[in-house]
């Protein structure tokens, strides 16, 4: 019995999925994201755009509930490395560190109900938001904390709806829909950008 339990928990623990999205704007292809579960609530997501020049955002988020205890993004810009932030949540603090070949900067958020919503297409940060809906929520986006032109939109509301098979974010005026056929995210669409990404693979492990 003890030995049929074991494999039990064994089967459940490595059971997993890795999602493949192509990013279009408009009829050209930006590039990918790559949305891998590692283990139980602790997704990577490896996102590469090529427009002449490669930019790759690879991050890992661990999740508690709806809200991410620890994340990491590595960036680099062909093949190098530019930069890395890290982040943790205890649930009342938030904090947060860049560092970069020139130096490094943190920030820290007293602040409870945190949810961290990305930019850079991290799409893991959506799935914690669909599986706990809310219609009202606070939402960090960790790369704009660092960017000076940006900072003031980087902690604020954002608000949730759900049309058919359709969730809606809307942030600082601008929306994000999210379509989820079969309890996977199919698509992901920017229309004040023109951005859409579209599963084009997927595999479960």
């Amino acid at each position: 019995m003890k030995k049929t339990l074991l494999l039990l928990f064994l089967v459940i623990s490595v059971f997993g999925f890795s999602n493949v999205y192509s990013i279009m704007m408009g009829e050209t292809c930006l590039g990918t994201s790559v949305l891998n579960e590692i283990l139980t609530d602790v997704y990577q997501v490896v996102t590469t755009i090529d427009y002449g020049t490669t930019f790759v955002i690879d991050s890992t988020t661990t999740f508690e509930g709806p809200y991410f205890k620890d994340y990491i993004a590595t960036f680099s810009v062909d093949g190098t490395y530019t930069g890395e932030l890290i982040g943790n949540y205890d649930g009342n603090v938030a904090n947060f560190i860049f560092e970069s070949q020139t130096g490094s900067s943190t920030v820290s958020l007293n602040k409870k109900k945190l949810i961290i919503l990305d930019n850079n297409f991290i799409l893991s940060h959506f799935i914690k938001i669909i599986e706990y809906p809310s219609p009202t929520f606070e939402v960090v986006i960790p790369q704009l904390l660092f960017n000076p032109a940006k900072t003031e939109y980087a902690v604020g509301k954002a608000s949730l709806k759900k049309t058919g098979d359709t969730f809606e974010i809307t942030y600082q005026g601008e929306k994000i829909l999210i379509t989820v056929k079969e309890g996977k995210i199919y698509k992901v669409e920017y229309p004040e950008s023109s951005i859409t990404l579209e599963l084009v693979e997927s595999e479960n492990f």
